[in-house]
C-alpha cells in the first residue's frame, strides 16, 4: 500500500473520531496489531511513569502514567476501544521512572516513582491512592526497576535520576522494610546518566547485576559493594549534555549460548541507534561485540525511548519492541518496530505501527487476557505534526496474532 495513501487514510480516519488508526497493511502480517485510541486527547505535558498492573483485582491490565512531577492517572480497562480515566495520585515526586508493585503485601498492586510509593487503597475506582514518602530526597527519577539485589527472595527498588549534580539521584537500590512506611535504607551502586538501567545476571554467579547503558555493574556480597565493567565507548547524541550515554537497555540470550547478552538503544538521539551486545565467555575482561539491528531502510530514526521484550508472535522466543518518539523524532513521521527474533541472535524488522503517532516509555502485556501480548503508550510530548494535529493520546496496539492464526496458542 502507498505511504501516501495510508497517512490519508488516518488523518481521515481521525477526523471522523474513529477508535482504529488503523491495521496498517504490510507485505508481512506476521505481527498483526490493531490500534485503538484509549485516550485520543490526554491532558498535562512530559508524561512518564508508565506501568501495566490489575489495580482492581478484575484479572485485566490497566495502564499508570503520570505527569512529571504533577499527578498520576490510571485507565481502567473495559474493551479494546473502552477505557476509564482515573486519578492515582498528585506530586509525584519521579520524572520518567515508574513500576507497580504489592509493597505492603495485601494483595493490592501499589505504584512506586520516585523516593514516594502510592498505596492502594482497595477501591482504586473511586478513591486515590494513599501517598506515603520512603525518601524525601529522591526526585527527579528517570529509571526505577524491581528486582532481588541482595538475593533473599523478596522485590528491592532500584532508581536512577538525571540530574548528575545531585547525589541523591545516583543508581541506587532500596531495600523495602517489613513496615513499608518507614524510611527505605538504600546503597549506591554508581554514577548516573541520563537514562538506561537494567537487570541481569551478567557473570552467572545467581545474583542480579545491573546494566548503566555502556557499563555493567558487577553485584557483589549482596549488592553492599559492586564493580564495574565496561561493554561499549557511550552511546547516544552528543548534545545536548543529557542525552550523552542517555539509552534504553535490556538483557537476553539472543545468540543462544547460555551467556546475557544486552539490547542497547539511544533513547534522546534524532539518529537513534539499536543493537546488541554480544557477550564474551569472561563479561568481566573479555571484548563485547557491538551487532546494530537490521533495518529495511536507512532513514534517520527518531529517539527510541521505548525498550520491551516480549513473545509477541507466542513462538516461545522473545521479540524486541521499540517505537520513535514524537519529541527528538528522525527522518519522517514516528514508527511502531518489532525485531522478530528468529533464533541464534538473527533478526528480522517489522513496522507494527506506521500512523505519524509516536511512543514513549511503551509498556507491554496482555492486556485483554487473549493469552498474547498488546502494547500501550503515549508520547513525552505531543508533535503538533501528528496525526491528531497535536492532540497527547494514549494508544493501545491490540495483538491480533491469536485471531489471525489460533493455532499459535500456546498451552
Amino acid at each position: 500500500m502507498d505511504h501516501n495513501i495510508i497517512t490519508l487514510f488516518l488523518v481521515v480516519a481521525s477526523a471522523l473520531g474513529t477508535h482504529e488508526v488503523a491495521n496498517v497493511a504490510h507485505a508481512d502480517d506476521s505481527f498483526p496489531f490493531l490500534h485503538h485510541f484509549a485516550d485520543r486527547d490526554m491532558k498535562g505535558r512530559n508524561l512518564g511513569q508508565t506501568a501495566l498492573a490489575d489495580l482492581t483485582g478484575d484479572g485485566k491490565l490497566d495502564f499508570i502514567t503520570g505527569v512529571q512531577r504533577g499527578d498520576i492517572f490510571w485507565y481502567e480497562y473495559h474493551a479494546p476501544n473502552d477505557w476509564s480515566r482515573h486519578r492515582l495520585g498528585r506530586q509525584s515526586p519521579s520524572d520518567v521512572g515508574g513500576a507497580a508493585l504489592d509493597v505492603n503485601g495485601d494483595g493490592r498492586m501499589d505504584f512506586i516513582t520516585g523516593g514516594a510509593w502510592y498505596e492502594n487503597p482497595g477501591h482504586p475506582t473511586h478513591q486515590e491512592f494513599v501517598r506515603h514518602v520512603f525518601d524525601p530526597d529522591l526526585n527527579y527519577v528517570h529509571d526505577l526497576i524491581i528486582g532481588d539485589i541482595d538475593g533473599d527472595g523478596l522485590p528491592d527498588v532500584v532508581t536512577m535520576g538525571d540530574q548528575r549534580n545531585n547525589p541523591h539521584n545516583a543508581v541506587r537500590w532500596y531495600k523495602i522494610p517489613g513496615n513499608p512506611h518507614e524510611l527505605w535504607t538504600y546503597i549506591i551502586i554508581g554514577g548516573p546518566t541520563h537514562a538506561g538501567i537494567s537487570l541481569g545476571d551478567i557473570d552467572r554467579d545467581g545474583d542480579l547485576d545491573v546494566i548503566r547503558s555502556n557499563i555493567w555493574l558487577e553485584n557483589q556480597r549482596q549488592g553492599k559493594t559492586w564493580s564495574i565493567h565496561t561493554m561499549t565507548e557511550p552511546w547516544g547524541a552528543e548534545s545536548p549534555p543529557f542525552a550523552v550515554n542517555a539509552t534504553r537497555t535490556a538483557t537476553i540470550d539472543l545468540n543462544e549460548d547460555g551467556r546475557l547478552d544486552v539490547i542497547i538503544c539511544d533513547n534522546e538521539n534524532s539518529n537513534s541507534k539499536i543493537a546488541w551486545l554480544e557477550a564474551p565467555e569472561d563479561p568481566r575482561q573479555g571484548d563485547w561485540t557491538v551487532h546494530h539491528f537490521p533495518r529495511n531502510d536507512e532513514i534517520p530514526r527518531g529517539a527510541l525511548h521505548s525498550l520491551q521484550l516480549a513473545d509477541f508472535d507466542n513462538n516461545g522466543r522473545l521479540d524486541i519492541f521499540t517505537a520513535e518518539m514524537e519529541e527528538f523524532p528522525g527522518g519522517r513521521p514516528p514508527r511502531w518496530f518489532i525485531w522478530e527474533n528468529l533464533g541464534k541472535g538473527e533478526l528480522r524488522e517489522h513496522v507494527v505501527l506506521d500512523a505519524n503517532l509516536g511512543g514513549h516509555e511503551a509498556v507491554v502485556g496482555d492486556v485483554d487476557g487473549d493469552g498474547d501480548i498488546d502494547i500501550c503508550s503515549k508520547p513525552w510530548n505531543a508533535s503538533h505534526g501528528n496525526a491528531l494535529g497535536g492532540k497527547s493520546h494514549f494508544s493501545y496496539l491490540e495483538n491480533r496474532i491469536l485471531v489471525r492464526n489460533p493455532l499459535q496458542q500456546r498451552q
